[in-house]
Order: C-alpha cells, then structure tokens, then sequence
C-alpha cells in the first residue's frame, strides 16, 4: 500500500508547486513574474492535484488500511490520472476552463487523465462495497466513517451518470463543466467532509482517547439523503445548475454536511487534549480552527442570501457574491483536511515501520503550515469583502490600500504554506523511498 502513499504525496507535492505559482501570479510586486495565460493552467493544476488528487488517492490509502484490503489495478488508473493531468497544466497546452470542483484543462491528454482517475476511484468505491454495507452501522468512527465515504462515491459516480446527457453543448466550455461536475462536485465535498472526520477522530485516538460513536452514527444519513437527491439533480431539474438546483445543494451544505460535522466536532472537542508538543493535538486544533474560519466565512456569505430569498423569492436565489470569500472559504475548509491528513500521515510513518521516531522538524512544519494557511485564508477574506474578484491575474483590477494590503497577507501566508507543504512532502518521499524497517501491511 506504500505506493498509494507515495501517489499521494507526489501528487500533492505537484499541487503544491502550483499553487505557489497562482499566488505569485496576484501577489502585488511579483505577479509579472508568471504570465497572465499560464495563471489559470496553474490554478486548475493545484486545485486538481493538491485537492482532488491528494484528497481522493489519500481516501483510497485510508480505506485499505481500514478494510485491510489491498486495491491494486485501481492503482494504475490512478497514477496514469495524476500523470496526465500534471503534464497537462505543466505544459500549458489547451485551454483552460476556471469552472467549479474539477476545474478543468479543454485538451485531449486532459480529459484521458481525469477519466483514467476516476475510473480508478469509483472501481474502488464498488470493491469496498459489500464492506461498506456492513461497516455504515458500526460504532467505531473509522470504519463507520470510511463506509459512509464508500457509498457517498457510488452516489458520486451515478451523479456523473445523471450530469452527462444534461452537460449541453461544449460551444460553451464553462456551462459544460459546470453542468456535468456540479452534482457529483457537491457529491465529493460531502466524501471529504466524512473522510475529515475520520482524520479528527484518528488524531484523538492518537491522544490515548478512543470514543465511541452510539447514536452519531445515525446523523449519516442525512450525509446520505442529501448526496441521493444530489444524484438526481440532472434528472429533478433538468439543469444542474439552475437556481433551485443551487438552492438545493447549498441547503445540503449547511444541514446535510454542516449539522453533522457539527455535532461531531462537539463530541471531539469535549475529549480533545491541549498539549502544544504533541503533533497529534496541535494538528487537530489548528485543523479545527480552519475548519471553522471557513465555515463561518460562508455561512457569512450565504445567510443574507438565504434570507433574503425567504422573504422575496421572486427577487431570485443569489448565494455568496462571487468575490475572494468564496476561495478563502474553501481554502479553509479543505487545508483543513490537507494538515490532517498530514499528521495521519505521520503517524503511519510510525506504525507502518517507516520510522521509529519522527523528525523533530514535523512539529515545527505543522505550525508552519496551519499558521500559513489560516493567513492566506484571512488575505483572500478581507480581500473579498472590498470585491475583489476571483480567478483574477495580477492586481490591476484595484488601487484599494486595503485590497493590495490584504492580497500581501496572502501572499505572506502563501510562502509559510508552502514551505511548510515541502518540507511534509520532501521529509514524506525521504522516508518513502527508503525500506521500511518493519513488515508492511499491519493494522493502523
């Protein structure tokens, strides 16, 4: 399983790099540095490998440790997906599409890799499948967690199947990806909320504190309810993407999604131990506390929309102003998960035989990294409540002080980040590429 392990972290370390490139690239002072059409291939190429990637092959990695079953054709659909579609937004060929969830690159070699890695994925899905069934009513978060995670991905596939005979004509590349992704996109939100539960629980566990989820578990199934109506989306409105179909899937974010986490993170928190020097706790708070910056940004963003359209439906349903809150939301969320992830990791290292004892530069990288990102966060944040726009190149669009001024922020919170996801990703292949010491294969 070691090679899903190193997919990975190569494919997150390949995100990584891109993304310094997009920072750069709206980062007052330096943006000439990165031409304005290679921008956007960056953006997709980061949001593509460092989230979908990383996130979707990391799941994988956690679902085989969970079932002790070992996935090896998907393996190679996986990898010669992230190959594809790093070699795609490196090269700087096709053109690039700035649509949501699976921002995509409109070129051949493209196209091929996303097919290549989620054909891997959901052959996945449907292997776990029958474990699935048995682990959704099991009391132990992990294997509770990781079924939910399975089955939401077959809903995620049945969702593309829905999407595809509605996605319309390509003559309008946008509309064409954000038809076809739209529902199985909020599908795979879903998956990674339920996978980041799974980390936070983990990371507790590794605190000497194992619960127990009792009557948590029945919450699941409004992760499952929601996802279904979400895979029927194409089908119930015709559009994925109309205004009740978007209605639709940000009510399943804040009930469907939120409540949950929610009341989840409520049972973590009360068991979760404060202890500065110790990966396992600093990793969870500073996930945590992301966490919840990104979601307060968007309940702030949507809550005047909600309301607004409850007293005047015939005004229309808007949703969050598309500006810089929207990313600083996401961001926050999912670097959420990414820092989790990364101290799961780390406690692989150990108890796959890896190592016998950590680096002393993890605890450093994980401050480095949460303190980074909660920065960068804050910049697009205060950026985007001046209206500056997203998916945008340079700063030519503003002569704000306080737009500029935060763009800087993120800019300095890009390079900590970043210098924290290197060392994560170099410290990760040093050890990956050495044999380990102990018999692969054991129980987590």
């Amino acid at each position: 399983m070691e090679r899903w392990f190193l997919l990975s972290v190569i494919s997150l370390g390949l995100g990584g790099f891109l993304a310094l490139v997009a920072a750069v690239a709206r980062t007052p002072a330096v943006y000439k540095f990165v031409p304005p059409g290679y921008f956007y291939h960056a953006i997709i190429g980061h949001v593509d490998l460092a989230i979908v990637g990383f996130f979707l092959t990391f799941t994988l990695l956690l679902w085989q440790f969970t079932f002790r079953k070992e996935l090896k054709l998907p393996f190679y659909l996986s990898l010669g997906g992230v190959a594809l579609i790093a070699l795609v937004s490196l090269s700087g060929v096709g053109k690039g599409v700035s649509n949501n969830y699976l921002p995509t690159i409109d070129h051949p070699i493209f196209w091929v890799g996303a097919l290549l890695f989620f054909a891997g994925f959901w052959l996945s899905a449907f292997n776990f499948l029958k474990d699935a069934e048995k682990g959704i009513f099991s009391e132990e978060p992990r294997e509770h967690l990781s079924s939910l995670a399975v089955l939401l991905s077959v809903l995620m596939f049945f969702a593309f199947l829905t999407s595809l005979p509605k996605a319309g004509s390509k003559e309008e590349l946008y509309l064409f990806y954000e038809r076809l992704y739209w529902a199985p996109g909020h599908i795979h939100q879903f998956i990674n909320g339920t996978m980041l539960l799974y980390a936070w629980y983990y990371l507790l566990e590794k605190q000497g504190v194992k619960l127990q989820l009792g009557r948590l578990r029945y919450l699941s199934f409004l992760f499952l309810a929601f996802c279904f109506m979400y895979a029927l989306l194409p089908i119930l409105y015709g559009d994925p993407i109309s205004e009740g179909a978007r209605r639709l899937t940000d009510m399943g974010y804040a009930l469907g999604l939120g409540v949950p986490i929610f009341f989840h993170l409520f049972k973590i928190l009360k068991s979760q131990k404060t202890e500065l020097k110790n990966i396992h706790s600093v990793s969870l708070i500073l996930s945590v506390a992301l966490y919840l910056l990104g979601v307060l940004i968007a309940y702030v963003g949507l809550t005047p929309s909600l309301i607004s359209y409850a007293i005047n439906p015939q005004a229309g349903y808007v949703g969050m102003s598309s500006n810089l809150s929207i990313p600083a939301h996401y961001h926050g969320v999912i670097t959420s998960q990414t820092l989790a992830f990364m101290a799961v990791a780390y406690s692989f290292f150990l108890s796959q035989g890896y190592t016998k004892r950590l680096s002393g530069i993890t605890l450093p990288q994980v401050y480095l990294y949460g303190a980074g990102m909660v920065l960068f966060v804050l910049g697009l944040f205060f950026a985007g409540l001046k209206g500056a726009p997203r998916k945008t190149y340079g700063t030519g669009f503003t002569n704000d002080p306080m737009v500029l001024l935060s763009l800087s922020l993120m800019g300095v919170g890009t390079v900590l980040a970043v210098i924290g996801g290197v060392v994560f990703v170099v410290y990760s292949l040093n050890l990956l590429l050495r044999k380990p010491t102990e018999e692969l294969g054991k129980s987590s």
